[in-house]
């Protein structure tokens, strides 16, 4: 077995994101890509979930082809899998994540803008918060989508893949877990953001709806390190930023901003 645990002592949000996530976990239907849900406890302050025990590792950095390979090909059946969405009135992926995803909106709406803002964003912030607006129209999916794919929520097994850690899932299109995946992929050694959607069956999708996604998860990368860390993740904020910066560029190569 293995067992996650958290409390209110080390961060005040934990836990409801966790009581969250033993909603969708119980829901989840038997797949090879996914974790096996055992049981939940909650005394008030820690909530406890329990596991069937994945005989796996996370997966090697910098990226080998071969392993980058299987996640994508992995993450395509697990959404196969999780089409429809199997957790009853769960929210889109528009509703769960739109406070986050306001992050040009917020800042070209401030008197003085953030001192770490490049040239090209400065410039065009306006247009960016344009087009960061239009995301939701890109978030309708009827999968359950992860929300939060990273090298650390991954488990490379003999057989498969398996995906971890569900406390940001809601229900939208498989193209978002893919795109919030890819900045941190380049981070890690792999190929370039725009080089990961094109090897998955995502490049085909309408560019200004992949465009408007892009934008919001890099104002959400962008602003985010603005902010104070919050109690318990002291290295979040570098790992946003740098994050924010490879979104960007992969946002500057698509959208035609000059």
């Amino acid at each position: 077995m293995f067992v996650k645990a958290v409390s209110d002592e080390s961060n005040a949000e934990s836990p409801q994101m966790h009581r969250r996530e033993a909603k969708i976990v119980a829901a989840l239907p038997k797949s090879r890509h996914l974790p096996r849900f055992i049981a939940y406890d909650d005394d008030g302050s820690w909530v406890v979930h329990v596991y069937e025990a994945i005989p796996g590792r996370l997966p090697t950095v910098p990226w080998s082809e071969e392993e980058l390979q299987r996640v994508i090909d992995g993450l395509i059946a697990m959404h196969e899998v999780l089409t429809p969405c199997p957790v009853q009135d769960l929210e889109s992926t528009a509703e769960y994540f739109d406070a986050m995803f306001r992050g040009w909106r917020t800042m070209s709406g401030e008197v003085k803008t953030p001192s770490s803002l490049d040239d090209w964003t400065r410039r065009n912030l306006n247009a960016l918060a344009d087009l960061e607006a239009r995301w939701t129209e890109a978030a309708v999916g009827d999968a359950l989508v992860h929300g939060d794919i990273r090298s650390d929520n991954v488990l490379m097994t003999e057989s498969s893949v398996v995906f971890v850690d569900w406390p940001h899932a809601s229900r939208g299109p498989p193209l978002f877990d893919l795109i919030f995946w890819a900045p941190s992929v380049t981070l890690e050694g792999g190929p370039e953001p725009e080089q990961l959607l094109m090897r998955s069956r995502h490049r085909r999708v309408d560019p200004g709806e992949a465009n408007a996604v892009i934008a919001a998860l890099a104002g959400f990368f962008t602003y985010s390190p603005t902010l104070p860390a919050p109690p318990g993740l002291p290295t979040l904020r570098a790992f946003q930023e740098a994050q924010g910066g490879v979104a960007r560029k992969w946002l500057r190569e698509r959208a035609g901003l000059r």
